[in-house]
């Protein structure tokens, strides 16, 4: 019986512990808000663990481009765009962050400003036309 118990207990806590991992933080800081729609024609860009964004290149359109960025690791990440403040504009991700800057048509290297991060190649290319 009290084998019985254990071995209940035991599995019991492989469902909770996980699930209670999964708990969100709802502030805006880009540290795991929960994703909505992404905005039309928004530049969707995912963060790897290995140091890299998803792609290595990206299109946008010139005016006001939203970035949707994603973290699709665990590691945190940034999102910069050079020759742009970072006051202006910077996203973070523990899970998922959003914004927008205005940008003329041009070519611009996104990358990530973590210690080390951009130095191991975490860049990739931003065409506006």
């Amino acid at each position: 019986m009290r084998r019985d118990v254990l071995r209940t207990l035991a599995l019991a806590s492989l469902v909770i512990v996980p699930l209670a991992a999964c708990g969100g933080d709802d502030g805006g800081d880009g540290g795991g808000s929960t994703p909505g729609p992404t905005p039309e024609g928004a530049v969707l860009v995912g963060a790897l663990d290995s140091l890299a964004f998803d792609a290595d290149s990206y299109e946008a359109t010139a005016g006001e481009v939203t970035f949707v960025y994603e973290n699709e690791g665990s590691l945190p990440h940034t999102l910069l765009v050079d020759g742009i403040s970072d006051d202006e504009f910077k996203l973070e991700v523990g899970d998922t962050d959003e914004g927008s800057v205005e940008l003329d048509a041009g070519e611009y290297e996104l990358y990530c400003d973590v210690a080390g991060h951009r130095a191991s190649g975490m860049e990739a290319t931003l065409t506006v036309e």
